[in-house]
């Protein structure tokens, strides 16, 4: 029956993701999400089939016909065809399937969304130098230069620890997507903040533990530095979206702006694939253009 068959190969596939793929804990969240969306779709329509039979390139397009007449968009479309995708080549590579009915299906266009990021002037007035820090202000403000001065993702400034921060050098080891590690560098200002805010806080570079703490001792959760993070932002910019990730593109933009090499700051990002890094190539092109505009003479009637 599909409505067990289903189920428990969705059950295999999220553990797989976990314990195999080595997937971070948002990434398994998010694939489990929009797999057991599809996994109801399924169960609706096709109860009383078996895997193989149901899961048929006509019922797939039904799904995604389905999500795109009710409003979704078409990048959340293309987000859950990739997860389908995925767990369609594992029912294959288990022998569920003898074929794979994805291949035919074509991700959804949509237009390329350039990545919100903050000026060179919001960023100084964000975290200036010097001044008093005490308490949590150091520490909120640590963690905003943190995530700017290193580009790091927020699952990898959660998952950071005291033993993760090599003062002496001025780097931090981090642990990406698919668990790969590597080395990024930290500013001098954030290796400062650092020291003063265990100082405060009564802890030292040797001791072991999470590197950033609520007030009780215990991590900060992800949602804790979000809402620190939109709090910052908030005194520098009117944008919508203020989240780390919002620190994490000014980083790569402005080294982009800086003339460095693309191929480092894929690097330094962690991603898998130049492909991810060349959207900070148009975001600069843009702010080239935007500066042509606004400084030309004749720009806007050329």
């Amino acid at each position: 029956m599909l409505s067990t068959g289903l189920h428990d190969t969705v059950s295999a596939f999220i553990d797989y993701l976990e314990k195999e793929r080595g997937f971070s804990e948002h990434t398994i969240a998010a694939y489990q999400r929009d797999i057991s969306q599809f996994e109801a779709y399924m169960l609706e329509k096709h109860e009383g089939k078996d895997l193989r039979s149901s899961m048929t390139k006509i019922h797939l397009r039904a799904y995604l016909f389905t999500l795109s007449r009710g409003g979704m968009k078409p990048r959340s479309i293309a987000r859950k065809l990739a997860a389908i995708k995925s767990f369609c080549r594992y029912c294959l590579k288990q022998g569920l399937l003898t074929a794979n009915p994805t291949k035919v299906l074509s991700t959804p266009k949509s237009g390329k969304n350039l990545p919100v990021f903050l000026t060179k002037k919001q960023v100084e007035d964000l975290v200036p130098d010097g001044g008093i820090n005490q308490g949590d202000r150091l520490r909120n403000r640590l963690i905003v230069e943190f995530l700017y001065g290193s580009g790091i993702r927020l699952s990898e400034l959660y998952g950071s620890n005291l033993s993760s921060v090599d003062t002496r050098n001025e780097t931090i080891r981090v642990l990406g997507k698919g668990r790969k590690e590597r080395i990024v560098p930290l500013t001098h200002i954030s290796i400062s903040m650092m020291q003063q805010y265990l100082r405060q806080s009564g802890r030292s570079g040797a001791d072991e533990g999470p590197l950033f703490i609520t007030d009780k001792g215990t991590r900060l959760s992800r949602r804790q530095i979000q809402r620190i993070v939109d709090k910052e932002l908030s005194a520098v910019s009117r944008q919508k979206k203020r989240s780390p990730h919002v620190l994490r593109h000014s980083f790569a933009t402005h080294m982009m702006d800086g003339g460095a090499d693309i191929r480092a700051v894929k690097e330094l990002l962690g991603h898998a694939s130049l492909t991810t890094t060349q959207i900070y190539t148009h975001v600069s092109r843009e702010h080239l253009i935007r500066s042509y505009k606004q400084a030309h003479p004749r720009a806007e009637r050329e």
